[in-house]
């Protein structure tokens, strides 16, 4: 989610202190000598005493301001000083949780993502080493690796009892759908059951593991998250072509005929939808749709910058923010400059790095008034700067965010009769394809 952090939008820039300005009202053409002595002042002037009594007070009031000036540019001198030093003991940098073991399975797993070939991956592998870094390398890879190619075997058989082209890709992206929504039985006896809606903690807000395949593979339930990513890892094991595709705090699927024609499957209550219907969840705004950052059909390269926030997702869920964070966020948006979900969780990194440094500085960010005081660290008012140009940046790409009660409306209105009858009249006609593909 998005930390919407924007405060002093105007922030005025800091200004120089003017040194003290003294009107002369003495004499105009008055010229001291290169050798003179405040203490006889008396000897540069004649005439009478009255005069002579003016001019001494001028000369006093001209000694008096001199000294106040030396004096306040010593104060300022020093003060700079002071400011200075104080700023080497800032930390600009957040506190790093690294030196933790469990943090440095992180680093571990993020210098293996580093080196796939990014065109060519393990969606599965890539998943896994994900969520046990996250599970602290408690998950069982054979165990796992099992589940996957005996649900792949079973979609393969299935296809075969049924007829289905096991060769053709509408085929292939049909039976997963049927997978995943109906109960199916082989002849040998052996059944699969759909999988379900998980609504409890769906955000994994309290439970991050929530969101994780593996606890969709052992409960049988998930949510928008992982229900795609087992849709894709399935995928990937009966050579299927399908991609990942996001809006507003959602994932679905896509894949196309021979045709091109593009078909969306919703996995959180097993239907195929129109893309109108997506779009008619009311946080897409059309800025969204012209910077590409949904209803995009990921590559492979623009997934992995998606698994990559999911590293940081876990990492921030466990621990927090810090510096490896953004180093994180910062290959995903490499890989995936449009990536909304990476530019969120900057914009929130650099937020708190920003109150980190205001936490040293006792100034409360929040409190208007009281942050005009980091005008006297210049480095604190880039930063400042810097969180509130990344707000305006995720703005002008068309993101809004999407309360969870609106999610929760718009995911409900799935099951409307509407949207169930034009969800079987896809079904029909992926039946009739798939038959009559065999017979020719």
């Amino acid at each position: 989610m998005l930390y919407n952090f924007c405060i002093a939008q105007n922030f005025p820039s800091p200004q120089t202190p003017q040194p003290f300005q003294f009107q002369n009202y003495g004499t105009q053409n008055f010229n001291p000598s290169s050798n003179y002595n405040p203490s006889t002042i008396g000897s540069l002037y004649s005439g009478t005493n009255d005069q002579n009594n003016v001019h001494r007070q001028n000369q006093q009031i001209i000694n008096e301001v001199a000294i106040h000036q030396k004096q306040q540019r010593a104060f300022q001198d020093e003060l700079k000083k002071e400011l200075s030093n104080y700023s080497l003991s800032i930390k600009y940098d957040l506190p790093s949780y690294e030196i933790l073991k469990e943090a440095k399975l992180y680093r571990d797993t993020y210098i293996k993502m580093l080196d796939l070939n990014v065109e060519n991956y393990s969606v599965k592998d890539v998943n896994f080493n994900i969520e046990n870094t996250y599970l602290q390398n408690q998950l069982d890879k054979a165990e796992f690796d099992k589940i996957i190619k005996e649900g792949g075997d079973f979609l393969l058989a299935k296809m075969k009892e049924l007829g289905y082209d096991t060769n053709n890709n509408v085929a292939k992206n049909y039976m997963l759908f049927q997978f995943f929504s109906e109960s199916l039985q082989l002849t040998n006896g052996k059944k699969h059951l759909p999988f379900k809606y998980d609504f409890e903690d769906y955000m994994g807000t309290n439970d991050f593991s929530k969101m994780f395949v593996s606890k969709l593979t052992s409960t049988g339930t998930g949510q928008c998250h992982s229900l795609p990513l087992l849709y894709l890892i399935l995928a990937e094991q009966i050579d299927a072509e399908a991609f990942l595709s996001m809006s507003p705090n959602h994932s679905f699927i896509k894949f196309r005929d021979e045709n091109n024609k593009w078909y969306t499957i919703e996995l959180t209550n097993g239907m195929f939808t129109a893309p109108s219907f997506i779009l008619n969840s009311g946080y897409i705004k059309a800025e969204a749709l012209q910077n590409k950052i949904y209803l995009q059909n990921l590559t492979k390269k623009e997934l992995l910058s998606n698994f990559y926030v999911d590293l940081a997702n876990g990492y921030i869920h466990k621990f927090g923010y810090d510096e490896f964070v953004g180093e994180i966020i910062e290959k995903a948006l490499q890989l995936y400059p449009n990536n909304i979900n990476a530019h969120m969780i900057k914009a929130n990194y650099l937020a708190t790095r920003f109150e980190y440094v205001c936490f040293q500085l006792k100034i409360n960010p929040r409190d208007r008034k009281q942050l005009q005081n980091i005008r006297n660290y210049p480095r604190a008012v880039e930063m400042l700067k810097e969180v509130n140009d990344y707000n305006r940046l995720i703005d002008d790409l068309g993101y809004a965010e999407m309360p969870a009660e609106a999610y929760e409306a718009w995911l409900s209105s799935l099951n409307e009769l509407k949207n169930k009858q034009q969800s079987e009249q896809f079904k029909n006609q992926f039946n009739v394809k798939t038959i009559q593909k065999l017979k020719d």
